[in-house]
């Protein structure tokens, strides 16, 4: 598998966890020539998101990063699944495994499926299957340090400085 940052590079990553049920996977960059590039911006939201509640997406529907504004439309996913959310935003294919954030840049879930018989009505796995992942994850030994981003460095910014600021924490993932 190669993750794509978002100016250009290419990295070797494998999958270190993965969710079926919940449509999500956790990849680790294993290649020599990776630099972390230091804290992560945002959080991950601990509590709900409310109907109606505005959030944006990043992700690689094209081979530059795509921006896209909508709201949360119901607070469960495609059949009732209780931990997915339905919001109404553009999507493309490559979309997927992109973050879901609040106004403040808090993750509230990743992208997942799109209703191909509607227009804009998307769903993503809720954050709350992100933390159970780190938690799960945090079980075998090689990863017993890992922990998810406590400080939203991304609060109070406009979203022309939050995008800024997380552009580079977004990655395409080639060949999952």
């Amino acid at each position: 598998t190669l993750v794509v940052v978002n100016k250009g590079r290419e990295y070797i990553a494998s999958k270190v966890y993965e969710n079926t049920a919940n449509d999500l996977a956790i990849l680790q960059i294993t290649d020599k020539d990776w630099v972390a590039g230091g804290k992560l911006p945002y959080s991950i939201r601990k509590g709900t998101i409310d109907l109606g509640e505005e959030i944006f997406t990043l992700g690689y529907p094209r081979n530059e990063i795509v921006y896209n504004k909508g709201y949360l439309s119901a607070r469960s996913g495609y059949y009732d699944d209780s931990m997915s959310i339905q919001i109404a935003i553009s999507a493309n294919p490559g979309n997927s495994g992109g973050p879901v954030l609040d106004k403040n840049g808090s993750i509230v879930g990743i992208l997942s499926t799109k209703d191909k018989q509607s227009q804009d009505v998307v769903f993503a796995s809720k954050a709350i299957n992100i933390t159970l992942a780190i938690e799960e994850l945090k079980k075998d030994q090689n990863h017993a340090n890992l922990s998810s981003p406590k400080n939203n460095a991304l609060k109070g910014m406009d979203r022309v400085q939050q995008i800024k600021k997380i552009q580079d924490c977004v990655f395409m993932v080639k060949g999952y």
